[in-house]
């Protein structure tokens, strides 16, 4: 794989690549208004101040990471995610090696999503934030006050960033509750926001963006998702993930019924009917399904 190289101090590094959010997240987003203008109000850069660095918090699939996606389509700049996990070290936020695809070196340095966001003047996306052990997250500390620098013990190298740097974090709802992030990091990232289900008109208008196969029938298959919904679920909301997921499975549903193996080979798409949302429904949410 070929990447973009750039000269750090006395050392070339290899950077790591931006994410290109794809298969229909690089359309406008529906919904989350003011979630968008508060994380892009917390951006801007008052005399004395250094950008804030947000933090998302909700459960699985309500679409905090789509949110993410949206604010880099708004901005323009170029999104970095660094995924977090329980064996990422401290090491990891800032650089990496690989063997070398050049003959004649072994090793190549590659620079982590965070600190190439640095380097570039990008967005770094800190995902699940709150499963990096504590010692990992030490060297975010000057990342994320009036100092702006991330230090590399493995280049031996300061990595300063540029004006345009931006920083959002999100971790799930359980991951905050455990008390997972160190009082250092709790303090540096503000504001907090929670990120909840979205009404159900929205959810509508989600299915529909994303969907738009479905066509006029949209709205009589979104009425049965509602009633199945009611019947098990009552009030409580289903995330956006599990809607999309049922609409998606319906249509595979529909086509496989119909024989196809590839999507799009037909002239006219397959139509979907009632029995493929119950079908899917029972595939995904109810007793026996993997909800």
């Amino acid at each position: 794989m070929s990447m973009t190289t750039q000269i750090l101090g006395s050392k070339e590094v290899a950077l790591s690549p931006p994410y290109i959010p794809g298969d229909g997240h690089g359309e406008a987003l529906v919904g989350r208004d003011r979630e968008c203008r508060t994380v892009l109000a917390a951006w801007l850069v008052q005399p004395g101040f250094v950008p804030m660095a947000p933090l998302l918090v909700g459960e699985p699939g309500v679409g905090k990471n789509r949110i993410v996606y949206e604010l880099a389509r708004i901005t323009g700049r170029a999104l970095y995610i660094l995924q977090g996990h329980e064996d990422v070290t401290a090491d990891d936020l800032a650089c990496g090696v690989r063997f070398s695809d050049d003959p004649q070196r072994k090793m190549d340095y590659v620079l982590s999503p965070l600190a190439t966001a640095m380097l570039t003047g990008g967005i770094a996306f800190l995902d699940e934030i709150g499963k990096l052990r504590a010692r990992a997250l030490a060297p975010l500390a000057p990342v994320l006050d009036d100092r702006r620098y991330l230090d590399s013990t493995l280049l031996g190298e300061r990595i300063q960033a540029k004006p345009g740097f931006r920083l959002i974090a999100a971790t799930n709802s359980v991951d905050l509750a455990a008390e997972a992030l160190p009082d250092f990091a709790r303090s540096r990232l503000r504001p907090v926001l929670r990120i909840g289900n979205p009404p159900r008109a929205e959810i509508g208008r989600i299915v529909e963006d994303r969907c738009r196969r479905l066509g006029s029938d949209g709205g009589g298959l979104m009425k049965a998702f509602w009633g199945l919904w009611d019947r098990h679920y009552g009030e409580r909301l289903p995330s956006p993930r599990d809607t999309l997921y049922t609409f998606a499975l319906a249509m595979s549903l529909a086509d496989h019924e119909a024989g196809i193996t590839e999507p799009g080979s037909m002239a006219r798409p397959v139509k979907v009917h009632k029995r493929h949302v119950e079908q899917a429904f029972g595939q995904l949410f109810t007793p026996g399904g993997a909800q």
